[in-house]
């Protein structure tokens, strides 16, 4: 190991849980000077063997950690959190207790009164999270960013008590069935220019609901769970988002082609995009992602085992989006065969690739698909018997240049 720079070596030790990392610095001098590289305890960890003598040992030397990230899993208790917070605070910027079985008021207050730089924080799926809570965030300073996902116990009204005071760029309120309309109307009065990524319930929401979300203008990223009662004219105003990048649509069954047809001439723009349940959705709507959406990286769309998405919509996806790189098809029973487009994955970055529930595709075509493109990882429908088969990536190989050579003597007559 002394051939190896110091810089590669504290890389190495980066990947070490806090106590493994704790007995490092008791192995010589040498190693004690690398594990207390101040890089290593800015992002802290914790596991199943964390202790609050651990941290305590950690805090001894360290006090600048700028994240700390909570394992439910832990020895940690309610004192051991407050210590950290103590004596930390000046420095921690995110802090993330999610399913803490000893979160509290009293705890919250700690946070609230010493982590004075604090930007974000991920306090999701806590039962003890409530309106009160929200109230006492209100103070923290600097606070932007805020995930209080499953927190069934908050209300419109908590959120406008902390909205009104603290302007957020992002916020995850996903299965809230108790945030509604009120929410997304003090969003728009509050945090019109600097909410960036929003995430809803929309079990709760309507049309009308959906459509004034479209007056959020920086609005980066959007994600809406349990779409059931939205159709295509409360998602088409989201057209109004010029700033979007990534749209995801959870239960989308009354979206039609029509919808996403319109979307994707407006928000070609888009790097994201997930329509889950999509059944009245068929190729119309893919050929105009494929159309207009050249932007694309990451698709996914899913159906409940339906027809109405074919090789024609995936074949225009494939061609029109050349930054793909990762595409989703569940319950795709059209999509039949791709086998004229495995050239064309060949130029491109796809490199995953999920086909769960599209029965119809044949095992070999997948296997010239992993034998022509190498990178893409394959999963989901077949995923376990798809190898990369010499035979058939000669058979490819050979069929491409006959159709090459008939094209160049086409070109000569």
């Amino acid at each position: 190991m002394e051939w190896v720079p110091e810089e590669v070596k504290i890389h190495i030790l980066s990947y070490l849980p806090l106590s493994d990392l704790c007995q490092v610095t008791l192995l010589s001098r040498y190693w004690h000077f690398l594990a207390l590289d101040h890089s290593l305890w800015r992002y802290v960890p914790t596991n199943e063997r964390t202790t609050d003598e651990t941290l305590y040992k950690i805090m001894e030397k360290h006090c600048f950690m700028t994240h700390f990230n909570y394992d439910n899993s832990s020895e940690i208790t309610e004192t051991g959190l407050s210590r950290v917070f103590v004596q930390c605070g000046k420095t921690l910027t995110h802090i993330y207790l999610v399913y803490c079985d000893v979160l509290s008021s009293d705890l919250i207050s700690v946070i609230v009164d010493y982590c004075v730089s604090l930007v974000h924080l991920d306090i999701s799926a806590n039962p003890c999270v409530d309106d009160a809570t929200m109230c006492q965030l209100a103070n923290c300073l600097n606070l932007s960013s805020l995930n209080i996902a499953n927190c069934d116990r908050v209300t419109d009204g908590g959120l406008e008590m902390l909205i009104s005071q603290r302007p957020l760029r992002k916020l995850n309120a996903s299965y809230l069935l108790d945030v509604r309309l009120r929410t997304i109307e003090n969003l728009i009065s509050f945090c019109p220019q600097t909410l960036h990524t929003l995430y809803l319930d929309g079990g709760n929401l309507r049309d009308e609901d959906v459509a004034k979300i479209g007056q959020l203008s920086a609005l980066m990223s959007l994600e809406i769970q349990y779409c059931d009662e939205i159709s295509d004219t409360g998602v088409a105003a989201l057209s109004q988002l010029s700033n979007l990048r990534a749209l995801r649509l959870y239960r989308s069954f009354n979206l039609t082609s029509l919808c996403v047809s319109q979307l994707a001439v407006k928000l070609h723009f888009l790097t994201d995009l997930l329509l889950s349940d999509c059944s009245e959705v068929d190729d119309r709507g893919l050929v105009s992602i494929g159309r207009h959406c050249s932007n694309l990286r990451d698709l996914e769309l899913t159906q409940s085992y339906c027809q109405t998405l074919t090789d024609v919509g995936l074949s225009a996806v494939l061609v029109g989006c050349p930054r793909l790189q990762r595409l989703v098809l569940k319950g795709l029973k059209g999509v039949r065969t791709f086998i004229t487009l495995v050239p064309v994955l060949e130029r491109r970055c796809l490199r995953f690739l999920h086909l769960g529930g599209c029965q119809n595709i044949p095992v070999v075509l997948l296997e010239a698909v992993a034998a022509f493109c190498p990178d893409v990882q394959i999963f989901g429908h077949y995923a376990n018997k798809v190898k990369k088969s010499d035979f058939v990536m000669d058979c490819l190989r050979k069929t491409a240049q006959d159709e090459e050579s008939s094209s160049e003597d086409k070109d000569c007559g």
